[in-house]
């Protein structure tokens, strides 16, 4: 937001006036870390997805061809019973990675089991170090270690040069007025790909450790590690404030505990899908996100990196982070009263806790409409569906290890099958020339399915359907406008003849055909076609359709969109196909989170006429600019680029939620498709308030352009109270 960059650009004799000389940390250095080598090599060796992202050039070349033999050896067995009941994963492995020293050519748990993630609670660690070392030995891997000293001190060169002049360890403990409870270290993870992760070792008499393990990879267009240094600083600054920040919560418990299950539940989910699962270490994230915004401003980043840093917290569920940075400058401001950050932690507790309070309040206030029914429209109930391309693109890409794909979570037995079918063709030209279009061009994630629902076919073939664009439509995602597209449909189809997929597609016609009755009943059943355009008065000109994709991965699901030619245009939404039986009552809270997540996609395809009728009124048209302008850095992370469009996308996502609460969902339900849409457009609590308003009164309004005024008058009030709160902060 714009005006967020005015209240965290201060003055740097304000930021640290006062604060009181302290002890230097030491000289903190990268490193290289043979047994955090040897766990993720293991990880990966066992078919770990967040440890095969095969993102290290030659150094992942040559960990294939080094440990390939020994697929099939007794630890990596062993290791993937662990994944498998334990769930031994992610961040879990450099946890037992740090605690290992190495004596005499033999590695010893030397930590604190306590230090370690809950997981390892039952794994019985004495026979995992002696099936590790058995690992160690029979794969001569201190021999690969050894033959790759220069490819890692040159990637600690290049982390010292790149990354290192943009962390600076005086900060800390000047800001927070002690010196670091614990030590710490930068372990570089040479084989972790895009992931970083945090652990901690607790040895005898010692202090407490604190490790930031980073990932390491190579940048597609230079080919070097660690081009980006500003970028990859960022990740360090974040953790190393976790080393003042963590320990203090325990000293104030009881005032903490509360505020910090208020902050947690207004964005829960997002919290626990970002491995964030209790309020304690939410309360933590967010004082160190704000710390980090301090830290950005005395260090000269831009007002727009600055910017960016705050909208990229609030998009991820932190929307408290205006009041978080405004509590953390009013201690900067006056450390001679707040010598120390411990000193200053009752006036934090106050801000956020009426951050939650006040948050509540306008969650309340829209949840609390009584919606009458209204009609579904003519188009009935939207009924999902399975296509060949689909599942096809969704096959590919598993096949050449996109880890969205590969590791999705695919219902285990049709994984089986993939894997049965496809073994033969697991060197085929077409994987390696599939897998160079990721590298090159970013052809990942929710790109091929781009391309799917643009794929037809015909005569034994796959081809593109031909296509005609209104204006300022683009034709594909644009990671795919520098492919040649015939040159990919060839190898595509040379793929689809050699392994015989139509065969393998057919083959599996019963499988698909149940789970997709089974998904029509129990979860479509509540998406109902056509109310969108009943409830706003617009009738819109796309079509709506949902498809399974069975290799996509059970919780993966992607939009998408084509403009077939003299057809309407079609908007899509792909989700991950299942086992599951939705129609037991087990499954009832999952079969509505995903008709929940479809009504919203379908909230969607209205709107287009929305966006037109908006860039037409002139009443409502400066309020949505205004909407875009305080946002806009929010709204072009989200695609967005102008007012019409913003305003456009959050009346149809508040229709969602108006249509959840016709249709009975229950209140943690609505909440929590509240909490996730505020995050993406900080008004709508407002706005379902106003919608809510409109549906009582449809009598009175035709359309949603009749409304347009008193939508007007609900969001200027809200402009309004977000500049006092800005204005606020700044004093």
């Amino acid at each position: 937001m714009k005006n967020l960059v005015l209240f965290v650009t201060l003055c740097l004799s304000v930021v640290m006036g006062g604060a009181p000389a302290s002890a230097q940390p030491t000289n903190l250095q990268p490193e290289v870390s043979e047994a955090v080598e040897l766990v993720s090599i293991l990880a990966r060796t066992a078919g770990a997805r967040e440890y095969n992202m095969d993102m290290a050039g030659q150094y992942t070349k040559d960990t294939e061809a080094w440990f390939a033999p020994y697929k099939n050896h007794p630890t990596v067995g062993y290791y993937q019973g662990l994944m498998q009941q334990y769930g031994i994963g992610y961040n879990a492995p450099m946890d037992v990675a740090v605690n290992l020293v190495n004596d005499g050519g033999r590695f010893r748990f030397a930590g604190d089991k306590s230090c370690m993630d809950s997981r390892w609670t039952n794994v019985n660690l004495v026979e995992f170090v002696s099936k590790l070392n058995q690992f160690y030995t029979d794969t001569r891997f201190h021999e690969f270690f050894e033959q790759h000293q220069a490819f890692y001190n040159e990637g600690l060169q290049r982390y010292k040069d790149n990354v290192m002049p943009h962390f600076h360890q005086d900060w800390y403990p000047r800001f927070y007025g002690t010196t670091p409870e614990q030590l710490y270290h930068i372990i570089i993870g040479f084989t972790n790909g895009g992931s970083n992760y945090g652990a901690s070792r607790q040895l005898l008499g010692q202090p407490k450790e604190m490790f930031s393990v980073c990932g390491y990879y190579l940048n597609p267009r230079s080919g070097k590690a660690f081009a980006d240094g500003v970028g990859t600083a960022m990740i360090l600054i974040h953790e190393f404030n976790h080393s003042f920040i963590n320990y203090l919560y325990d000293d104030h418990k009881a005032m903490l505990d509360p505020v910090a299950a208020k902050l947690f539940s207004l964005s829960e989910n997002m919290m626990r899908n970002q491995a964030y699962p209790e309020p304690e270490t939410v309360f933590n994230e967010t004082l160190v996100r704000a710390a980090v915004v301090l830290y950005m401003q005395e260090y000269g980043y831009t007002p727009e990196q600055i910017e960016q840093e705050i909208s990229q917290n609030v998009e991820r569920g932190f929307t408290w982070t205006p009041e978080a940075v405004a509590a953390l400058r009013g201690y900067a401001n006056n450390r001679g009263k707040y010598p120390t950050f411990a000193s200053y932690y009752p006036q934090v507790a106050k801000a956020l806790n009426k951050f939650a309070d006040d948050e509540n309040k306008r969650f309340d206030k829209a949840l609390s409409a009584k919606i009458k029914p209204l009609p579904f429209g003519n188009g009935g109930n939207c009924k999902a569906e399975i296509t060949e391309p689909v599942e096809l693109l969704g096959v590919l890409s598993r096949l050449a290890k996109y880890e969205e794909y590969y590791y999705g979570d695919a219902p285990e037995s049709y994984a089986w099958d993939i894997e049965q079918w496809f073994e033969p063709y697991m060197k085929h030209p077409v994987i390696e020339y599939y897998q160079g279009l990721r590298q090159q061009y970013g052809i990942a994630y929710d790109a091929p399915m781009s391309l799917a629902v643009r794929l037809a076919v015909e005569g034994g073939k796959i081809v593109k359907i031909k296509e005609q664009f209104a204006p300022g439509k683009d034709a594909l995602d644009s990671r795919w406008s520098n492919v040649n597209m015939n040159e990919f449909l060839d190898k595509l189809n040379q793929f689809y003849t050699d392994t015989r997929f139509h065969e393998f597609f057919e083959q599996h016609q019963q499988y698909y055909q149940e789970r997709l009755a089974n998904f029509n009943d129990n979860v479509m059943s509540k998406v109902q076609d056509g109310w969108f355009n009943n409830f706003f008065g617009k009738q819109s000109n796309e079509l709506f359709r949902v498809i399974l994709g069975f290799a996509n991965g059970v919780n993966n699901g992607y939009g998408a969109a084509s403009h077939p030619q003299g057809k309407p245009s079609e908007t899509f939404i792909i989700v991950g196909g299942s086992d599951t039986d939705f129609s037991i009552p087990q499954n009832e809270n999952y079969a509505a989170s995903l008709g929940r997540m479809i009504t919203g996609s379908l909230s969607s395809s209205v709107a287009a006429p929305i966006v037109d009728d908006v860039k037409k009124s002139t009443v409502i048209g400066k309020v949505a600019d205004k909407l875009y302008q305080n946002n806009k850095q929010l709204m072009s992370n989200a695609g967005m680029n102008d007012g019409a469009e913003v305003l456009g996308e959050s009346l149809t996502s508040a229709a969602s939620i108006i249509n959840m609460m016709q249709n009975g969902y229950d209140a943690q339900q609505l909440r929590y498709q509240l909490s996730r849409e505020t995050t993406n457009y900080p008004w709508m609590p407002e706005l379902v308030t106003a919608l809510g308003d409109f549906a009582k009164n449809r009598g009175k309004y035709h359309s949603i352009s009749d409304f347009y005024p008193q939508l007007a008058k609900v969001l200027n009030k809200y402009l309004v109270k977000e500049q006092q709160r800005h204005d606020k902060a700044m004093k």
